[in-house]
């Protein structure tokens, strides 16, 4: 298995709500039915204690494929013209200036 994460910030100009609303409703089903190599796809939203600033980052998506070859075939896409609709999504929501990408060894302790 291969992990990706990313840690998004939302666009300038749009609430927390209108991101997360977004995020649900439009960007994740359009990115399950453009990558299909995703094998696991989960959205945590960060959340800003009572008398916390605002976090850096409003969302930390984790993205798990079969294989590398999985994971390959997602960023290829992405950035071909047909991936363009992913991108152009991106931007709309998101700071693609704080835009981080990871990819990760999980280690999990039962």
């Amino acid at each position: 298995m291969v992990k990706a994460i990313a840690l998004i910030k939302r666009k300038p100009g749009l609430s927390r709500e209108e991101f997360r609303k977004h995020y649900e409703e439009v960007h994740a089903p359009m990115a399950l039915k453009y990558l299909p190599s995703f094998k696991r796809y989960v959205r945590n939203y960060v959340i800003t204690p009572p008398g916390g600033e605002e976090p850096e980052f409003d969302c930390i998506t984790e993205i798990w494929y079969d294989d590398m070859q999985g994971y390959q075939e997602s960023l290829g896409f992405y950035g071909t013209d047909a991936g363009r609709i992913l991108r152009e999504d991106d931007e709309s929501i998101s700071d693609t200036s704080k835009f981080f990408f990871f990819l990760v060894e999980e280690k999990v302790s039962k």
